[in-house]
């Protein structure tokens, strides 16, 4: 068509009667998308002179002046166009006159162009221009733009593709008028005079334009110049050559247009009549300008619910020759009934060239379209994406009846544009969607599911359509079958949805009947619904929103119940007097303010949330299943009436600082149960709880037939009063899980304090709600214990022994004068005793020093030592903690024969020191933490004596008895922990007395070797025994809470032991020897005790 309508006219065509003039109207350029001036518009006042000189006897002046609202709406219609039409190369801007009548009217139109050479064909000025084959005439309009007296709306522009405001849309009104003048205009007249009513005598002009030529008649005939046009009210004589409309099916086509309708109807549908039904009401006399799909804005119907063109009419376009990337505005669109499709046409940006899309980039064209459905019965899986951001962008529009929109879990569908709408049902019955995919509309005003019919772009006082409804002149008339039933019957939701304004919205025109919130559902942004209509029985219709039904493996609700649903929603849910909420199954939470006709929670489902409830007062909220408050602690407010049956139950969390709670703004039937789920916390011993701390009726009828609680707590006891709930613990409560009788008494007397000290909440909340068999509790009771502290003891007191034995150990001078020793010394043992006591490793390292002398002619030699050792002490699980101890100690000491091969030796000793203690204690238990240390500075007193008798074993050797005495006295001061305030200690001083007794042979054997070197060795084995009691006591208290006192009694050092030991020295000259030795104990509590030294004696 393009092709044939360009060769036709050439560059040749003349302008028709426009008379040129100059006067003062005001001028706007209206710019396309790319910033190029599409239309110069001329605004005409009443001081302005003619607009329209068409008529040059009687040139049209504007009345009055058009309004600042009037010249917006204007000017969007042409941007709208400006952005839909590619314009020719060596454009420039299309004139276009705008003025005002008081005709109670709109219209536009282009002068006509007509070519000598060419007869028989005449093509609209603006259309030429647009075109690129008519370079226009700066001084005569292009078209006409007339506004009249009509009841025009005064809103905002904005970009919806629905008419709003119950007035005629301004701007859809001049979008319409506007593309007669672009070419949807026929060349058909009659020989009546313009305002007869009498039945006309139609007949084709000699001139056809663009649109006539796409004309068709009842049998698919073309027309001609000058054909006479048959009708059921016609007054033309039949003619087998006439252009026959008799049966009222014209239609336009072209190559574009059957692309789009793709078989589902010959072409777009025209009317020669004023109703395509009713003949009486005669013929209209725009003769087939307008086209007559259902609806459409560019229709002559009453009913219109579109402000721009569907996609088969911009195709329309294009056949009668316009320039237009249709795609960029649409992505698919489905005319034919009963088809079942899957869709895998996305809709996305389009490349530079107008040629193809750009997968996974947002289109950002004005009221782009992904997929509109016209037909009925369908049944459309949407298998690719459709991705718009421009305004007024919509993801899917149906506007048929009884359709399927399937929408899988790997498509999206985005409306992130202004006034985006991700799916749109705008008419109809009975549709169905099943949304798994993605659908978002989180731009300014987004909508992600809309059911609105709109209002009507010519006013809906002339006519209003909805769900049940049709309106005529604000009467009810008869409802058409497409009309009779819900727009929706189900939406079955497993998928993801959002909007920036309303996820879902429902208009006052539109009935949902079922929303089905299913698994795997989604949903950020409102739902609310202004629908409030009665049936013939005066009960509402309601919308049911049910969350918890079980989808089938096809995504579509069933009549079961999902036990395993789970969703958290956390909009509004807003329609008293249409949205009637089922929670069906599974747990559901729902957060936020909430306007419903009622609510209602089935046995088996949970509801759960921080929400505000008003109800319908024709309705109520009615618990079946499980009530509970918060998604943690919360509250739920239900301004209406309340109704629990037998099988419902209402579960708040508490704790001593905080509760649910449910309150009731009006009158609560009770029945079924209240049960206190009791949070962990620290519970004095006798707290309660009353009922109306969890649950507040404004009235009430009945009562809960059960006042229930759970507790789960190895050592807390709950039961039911009255009118509440008190917690009590047993004397044993903690003490019955001990491992020992020292961990049975921390327990013992933490039941004792648990009435009233809150410092220590942390711990006794830990093992009050810790595992249920106590294992949690006797761990906590020996790490809450001052068993670490009594391991520390005894390995400062092994400590001090392993001093003494070093010292036991030395040579004794043979000779009068001085001798000085070193020795650095090392021991190691692993304590592993009973149940009671505490299992420690320790390691010693430290250094001895020390001098003595012997008087000439004396058996007795004087001396003092000094040591310096640091200790790491280790306390296995379960107590786990690490110490560690610097030492420092002074003495003196005597030897008598120390040197003697034979005969009877002794040695006498006596040291103090000073010990600088740390210990670090790790608390860990349930889902307690914590590191208590401490510090200190002890003190040591050490005195010991030791007697032997050797007999000579040849000239180098002896063997004899040993008897040793050692008494040790250790001091540690009373000390507080540093930590967290529920665990850590307060220690009593601590005093330890040790005495200990060996008994034992000594064995030694000398080898001269050459240059007067001597090689000595020794081996000794003895029995140790301890003289005093082997335990110590230690009492403590919790630092915050020191009436929490108790004690315990550990061992402190071992009960008896067989010590082995050898050395070996080498006397390197008279005044030099060096040498090593090892020891180690068996047969005691200690394993693996084991030390050992090297030394160095210097004689000066």
């Amino acid at each position: 068509m393009d092709f044939k309508i360009k060769a036709l006219l050439g560059h040749t065509l003349l302008a028709l009667s426009w008379a040129s003039s100059a006067h003062a109207y005001q001028t706007e350029f209206i710019l396309n998308k790319q910033g190029q001036q599409a239309f110069e518009l001329r605004i005409y006042g009443p001081d302005d002179g003619g607009y329209d000189t068409s008529d040059q006897s009687d040139p049209r002046v504007s009345p009055w002046n058009i309004d600042e609202n009037g010249r917006l709406k204007i000017r969007a219609a042409l941007e709208r166009w400006a952005e839909i039409i590619n314009l020719p190369v060596g454009y420039t801007p299309a004139v276009i006159n705008l003025g005002t009548m008081n005709d109670k009217n709109a219209n536009a139109y282009g002068a006509s162009l007509y070519n000598p050479d060419h007869p028989n064909f005449t093509i609209s000025a603006l259309q030429a221009r647009l075109q690129g084959i008519f370079q226009g005439d700066p001084n005569n309009p292009d078209a006409v733009i007339s506004v009249g007296k009509l009841d025009l709306d005064t809103a905002p522009v904005n970009p919806s593709q629905l008419p709003l405001t119950g007035k005629a849309d301004y701007n859809a009104v001049i979008f319409h008028e506007l593309a007669h003048a672009l070419g949807i205009s026929n060349t058909v007249t009659d020989n009546l005079p313009a305002d007869s009513f009498d039945p006309p005598d139609p007949f084709f002009q000699n001139d056809l334009s663009p649109w006539a030529l796409g004309l068709r008649d009842d049998q698919g005939r073309a027309p001609s110049p000058g054909q006479k046009i048959l009708c059921s009210v016609c007054t033309n004589p039949y003619d087998p050559d006439a252009f026959d409309l008799r049966q009222d099916k014209g239609y336009f086509t072209g190559d574009h247009v059957q692309e789009v309708l793709n078989g589902a109807m010959p072409g777009i549908p025209v009317s020669i009549l004023n109703f395509h039904d009713q003949p009486q009401y005669g013929v209209d006399r725009n003769y087939m300008s307008h086209t007559e799909l259902r609806n459409s804005l560019m229709s002559h119907q009453t009913y219109r619910n579109y402000v721009n063109l569907m996609e088969a009419e911009i195709a329309a376009l294009q056949d009668i020759g316009l320039s237009i990337d249709r795609r960029n505005f649409f992505g698919y669109s489905v005319y034919g009934d009963n088809v079942t499709l899957n869709n895998t046409n996305g809709y996305f940006a389009r490349n530079e060239d107008g040629t193809a899309y750009l997968p996974g980039q947002y289109n950002m064209a004005t009221q782009g379209l992904g997929l509109h459905i016209y037909g009925e019965r369908n049944t459309i899986t949407q298998a690719a994406d459709l991705l718009t951001a421009g305004p007024g962008g919509v993801g899917v529009r149906v506007d048929g009846s009884e359709n399927t929109l399937i929408i899988p879990e790997a498509t999206r569908i985005h409306a992130q544009g202004w006034y985006g709408r991700g799916l749109q049902f705008s008419y109809g019955r009975h549709h169905h969607i099943v949304q798994q995919g993605e659908v978002r509309a989180d731009g300014q005003d987004g909508v992600g599911a809309l059911f609105d019919f709109g209002q009507n772009a010519m006013g809906s006082d002339d006519e209003y359509h909805g769900s049940w409804m049709l309106m005529a002149k604000g009467q009810l008339r008869a409802v058409p079958e497409i009309l009779q039933g819900a727009l929706i019957s189900n939406y079955d939701l497993s998928g993801t949805l959002s909007g920036q304004k309303a996820a879902i919205h429902i208009a006052d025109n539109a009935w949902v009947q079922n929303i089905n919130i299913l698994q795997g559902a989604q949903i950020t942004g409102d739902i609310t619904s202004d629908y409030n209509r009665r049936d013939s029985d005066q009960q509402l219709l309601l919308t049911r929103i049910s969350f918890g039904q079980k989808a089938d493996e096809n995504g579509r609700a069933t009549n079961a119940a999902d036990p395993n649903f789970q969703m958290r929603y956390d909009g509004n849910i807003k329609g008293q007097n249409n949205l009637a909420v089922v929670i069906a199954g599974g747990a559901t939470s729902l957060n936020g303010q909430h306007e419903l006709y009622g609510l209602r929670v089935d046995q088996g489902a949970t509801l759960y949330g921080n929400s505000e409830f008003t109800l319908n007062p024709e309705y109520n909220f009615t618990n079946n299943g499980t009530l509970s408050p918060g998604n943690s602690y919360g509250n739920m407010t239900i301004k209406g009436n309340f109704v629990q049956g037998a099988d419902g139950r209402i579960l708040v969390e508490a704790s001593t600082t905080q509760n649910d709670h449910i309150d009731v703004q009006g009158l609560a039937q009770l029945d079924g149960e209240l049960n206190v789920d009791l949070q962990p916390d620290w519970y004095q011993n006798g707290w309660t709880l009353n009922q109306d701390k969890v649950f507040t009726a404004s009235q009430t009828q009945g009562q809960f037939a059960a006042l229930n609680a759970t507790l789960a707590s190895p050592t807390l006891n709950v039961e039911s009063t009255g009118n509440g709930w008190t917690v009590s613990r047993k004397q044993n409560a903690y003490a019955q899980y001990a491992a020992s009788p020292n961990a049975a008494a921390v327990g013992t007397s933490l039941a004792r304090a648990s009435a009233g000290n809150q410092s220590l909440a942390a711990v006794y909340q830990a093992m009050d709600f810790s595992r249920a068999d106590g294992s949690d509790i006797g761990l906590a009771l020996d790490q809450l214990s001052a068993g670490a502290y009594a391991a520390q003891t005894a390995a400062s007191l092994r400590r001090e022994q392993l001093v003494s034995e070093q010292l036991r150990q030395t040579d004794g001078i043979d000779k009068s004068g001085w001798q000085s020793f070193i020795q650095t010394y090392g021991g190691r043992y692993h304590w592993q005793l009973g149940s009671n006591d505490v299992d420690h490793r320790s390691q010693t390292y430290g250094v001895m020093l020390g001098a003595e002398h012997r008087a000439e002619g004396s058996d007795w030699s004087l001396g003092v030592h000094g040591n310096a050792n640091e200790q790491r002490v280790n306390v296995d699980a379960p107590f786990q903690a690490k110490s560690k101890l610097t030492g420092l100690g002074l003495g003196v000491h005597a030897r008598y024969r120390a040197y003697s091969q034979e005969g009877w030796n002794g040695l006498a000793q006596l040291r103090v020191g000073i010990e600088q203690g740390k210990m670090n204690r790790t608390i860990s238990f349930a889902d307690y933490q914590a590191r208590p240390a401490s510090d200190w500075t002890g003190h040591t007193f050490s005195l010991g004596v030791q007697t032997g008798y050797n007999w000579a074993l040849g000239e180098n050797g002896s063997i004899g008895p040993v008897l040793a005495l050692d008494y040790l006295h250790y001091r540690r001061p009373g000390l507080e922990e540093s930590g967290d305030a529920a665990s850590r200690l307060r220690l009593d001083s601590s005093r330890q007395h040790a005495l200990q007794a060996s008994l034992g042979l000594a064995l030694r054997q000398n080898w001269n070797l050459s240059q007067d070197r001597q090689l000595q060795t020794a081996f000794s084995i003895a029995w140790e025994q301890a003289l005093l009691s082997r335990h110590q006591t230690q009492e403590a208290a919790f630092a915050n809470a020191q009436s929490v006192g108790f004690e315990g009694r550990y061992a402190r050092v071992d009960r008896h032991a067989l010590s082995l030991g050898t050395s070996i020295s080498l006397q390197q000259s008279e005044r030099l020897r060096l040498g090593l030795s090892a020891n180690t104990r068996l047969l005691g509590d200690s394993r693996a005790d084991i030390n050992g030294k090297l030394f160095l004696n210097w004689m000066f």
